[in-house]
């Protein structure tokens, strides 16, 4: 994909204020939820709506080169269609499934959209929330064209399995009790061509564990990561930015296949002490394009957020 968003920062869709505040942080794409993040009645699910209309019916965000996905309710009960009636309504590119456990839900928030969204301006991001999910990723990663990616949920699905995390451990292990969900959610996702975006750290507390997760993150192979409240953001970004190190090597690597390529013979030697073979040229161009998305990032949101912490 040409279109790198790595921060994908989530906050209550009720709470204007909260949502244009988002700029000041320079994500890459916002997530104002409509489903957990909200009462569950008919009233306070309109109230929200009427929010996200007011505050999003315009170009704030994508003027800024911010997407905008909010969550609507899941498509097993009764709001998801106004939901998505609302988000038509406003500067949003796509939408986000909560807690999708099969093909078939995502199918039907699409079959609805190519009814309503003709012309196909909303893409979807599914999220992976449950055991079913994660067992299920590779079905949803291929339901259906406008799927953009899939995002891991970190909480829902631990209490989906019955997982009993000891808090200490996770922060000082980077929660290896994760490693298959996580890896699941990356290989689907990468085998279907579409991004994957891990879950939010369990933290807001410690920013080291938030860098080092995102790292892992990375690492991974997720295009993206959750931040669940601002505090997260400058700790993805870290996570997620090369080592000028790492990138001088990236660099090297690229300029031998480049040289080898032009005299007609493949790239033979070593970098850094790594050998230069195809797989790991491709990773170093990898790097390099994150790089770019680090220049990127440094503009979003506009003049006013440059220069701005989380």
């Amino acid at each position: 994909m040409t279109d790198q968003r790595v921060i994908w920062l989530m906050m209550p869709g009720g709470d204007a204020a909260m949502v244009e505040k988002s700029l000041k942080y320079r994500p890459d794409a916002i997530i104002p939820c409509l489903e957990d993040g909200v009462a569950y009645d008919a009233e306070s699910k309109a109230t929200a709506r009427k929010v996200l209309v007011d505050v999003l019916g315009r170009d704030l965000f994508t003027a800024r080169d911010v997407l905008v996905y909010p969550r609507i309710n899941h498509p097993s009960g009764p709001y998801w269609r106004d939901d998505v009636d609302a988000v038509l309504a406003t500067e949003a590119t796509g939408l986000v499934i909560p807690k999708t456990e099969s093909a078939d839900e995502v199918r039907a928030v699409a079959e609805h959209l190519d009814t309503v969204d003709p012309d196909g301006r909303l893409r979807i991001v599914a999220m992976i929330e449950t055991a079913a999910g994660v067992l299920h990723a590779q079905e949803i990663a291929t339901s259906h064209p406008r799927l953009r990616g899939l995002l891991f949920g970190r909480e829902d699905y631990s209490a989906s399995v019955g997982l009993m995390r000891r808090h200490a451990d996770s922060l000082a292990q980077l929660s290896p009790e994760l490693l298959f969900a996580r890896s699941a959610v990356v290989t689907a996702a990468a085998a279907a061509g579409i991004e994957s975006i891990d879950g939010a750290s369990f933290t807001l507390a410690d920013p080291d564990y938030i860098a080092a997760d995102a790292s892992l993150t990375a690492r991974l192979g997720f295009t993206g990561k959750l931040a669940a409240h601002p505090a997260h953001v400058a700790g993805i970004r870290a996570g997620y930015t090369p080592d000028p190190a790492d990138l001088e090597v990236a660099r090297q690597m690229v300029q031998l296949e480049t040289d080898a390529h032009d005299i007609g013979k493949a790239a033979l030697g070593g970098v850094a002490g790594m050998e230069v073979t195809p797989p790991v040229v491709a990773q170093a161009r990898l790097l390099l394009r994150r790089a770019e998305w680090v220049q990127a990032n440094e503009s979003r949101g506009g003049n006013e957020s440059r220069g701005g912490t989380a």
